[in-house]
């Protein structure tokens, strides 16, 4: 109760002292009655200048990065008068990624690429993201899809060759949840052609699609990725099938990459008859040295007529490398390989070569390699006496006798 009082007297105190402030005290008969101050004319404020900046508005952000790469080589066949021929390849990609937000982004890339030394540059693709986490995205416009690729050094351009599934372009739609890919489109560029080094052209130019899934997964550290896509000309002809799992094992010192693939043309048909090929590369990687070794084998159809073949993607039937290397500093590492090739889809045709020499690695600064080789070339097998073994070659016609090859190739990142 006497809280209550206090509580009630501190109140009225406060009001009081209040009142007492605000309320001119009353004028006596002899004091006149004080006028109030004039206050000054209030002027308005000026308004703002035209160029006056009331607000900042942050624009995208853009990086742009890419590489460049020229090589050099050189060739003698022995059957050729002991002439050395040379020849160059090069590319430039430059990408541009723009940030407009965290959520919303886009991609650019530009690219020439050439067995010449001045490519024609051209508009490669172009996308835009909407991230929703880490984990969760989608994209919509130029795409590219490819499984399986190989890591052994003459195969590994995707674009080109692949144990799985080569590369599929198209103008679409990809959503990524973790490590499931989906992916929906028209085929684009070289995809939107049925047709191909072994294949007719059932279909004109305008009519495909394409669909993909893959779900990439880890096991005790071990990675796996089933995948399956299907491409389509609206055509039971003109239609293909690419499925199968790329795995790779690491077991201590060692990585294993290894590839199954099907490869299916003409699905509601009873021929061609599928492809299936099989890659395993193992690895050791020890303190100052490695050891890259490889096997693939194909499995064409007896009859090639009735296999499925879709170009140059599976390059020939069988192949085997192993390559030393031995790290002499940051900057270098020297090694050689030794490689065994049948250099055709067609397993009765006997045109196989064994490769062998040395290989350096130069990487003085970061983002720049330089690599150099120089190998023997020696051809094995009846058929390259044939006059007419050029029919059956599916890599690289060597001839019967001897062949030496060696080159440069530089590439830098920026």
């Amino acid at each position: 109760m006497n809280s209550i009082k206090l509580t009630a007297m501190t109140l009225g105190l406060i009001a009081a002292g209040a009142f007492a402030q605000t309320t001119p005290a009353p004028q006596t008969a002899t004091q006149p009655a004080q006028q109030p101050e004039a206050l000054p004319n209030p002027q308005p404020p000026a308004p703002p200048q035209a160029t006056e900046v009331t607000a900042e508005k942050k624009g995208p952000e853009f990086k742009i990065s890419g590489k460049a790469e020229f090589d050099a080589y050189g060739d003698l066949n022995m059957e050729d008068n002991n002439k050395f021929m040379h020849s160059y390849a090069s590319t430039v990609d430059v990408d541009v990624n723009v940030k407009f937000n965290d959520s919303w982004s886009a991609f650019v890339e530009i690219e020439a690429d050439g067995d010449l030394e001045k490519p024609s540059v051209y508009y490669n693709k172009a996308f835009v993201k909407y991230t929703i986490n880490e984990n969760t995205s989608f994209k919509f416009g130029d795409l590219t899809f490819s499984e399986g690729a190989f890591k052994f050094y003459k195969f590994d351009d995707q674009g080109v060759n692949a144990a799985g599934m080569r590369e599929h372009d198209i103008r679409g739609l990809e959503f990524n949840y973790f490590g499931l890919q989906l992916g929906l489109g028209f085929g684009r560029h070289n995809n939107d052609a049925p047709c191909g080094k072994f294949t007719d052209c059932p279909e004109e130019i305008g009519k495909s699609y394409d669909a993909h899934a893959a779900y990439q997964f880890e096991i005790d550290g071990h990675t796996f990725r089933p995948y399956i896509h299907y491409k389509s000309w609206q055509n039971d002809k003109a239609n293909e099938l690419h499925t199968g799992l790329d795995a790779n094992l690491a077991l201590g010192p060692f990585d294993i990459h290894t590839v199954y693939g099907l490869h299916v043309d003409r699905l509601t048909k009873s021929n061609p008859n599928g492809t299936h090929a099989f890659l395993i590369e193992p690895a050791l990687n020890l303190d100052g040295f490695q050891l890259k070794t490889g096997f693939f084998f194909a499995i064409f159809d007896d009859d090639l007529a009735l296999a499925t073949i879709h170009g140059d993607e599976i390059p020939e039937y069988k192949f085997a490398y192993g390559e030393a290397d031995f790290t002499i500093n940051d900057a270098l590492t020297l090694g050689c390989v030794i490689e065994w090739h049948t250099n055709t889809i067609d397993s009765d045709r006997e045109l196989g070569t064994l490769e062998l020499g040395p290989r350096a690695y130069f990487s003085p600064v970061n983002n720049l390699d330089i690599k150099g080789f120089a190998k023997a070339i020696l051809p094995l097998g009846d058929d390259w006496e044939s006059l007419t073994h050029g029919q059956w070659v599916s890599t690289k016609d060597y001839g019967k006798e001897l062949n030496l090859s060696f080159g440069v190739e530089t590439v830098f990142k920026f």
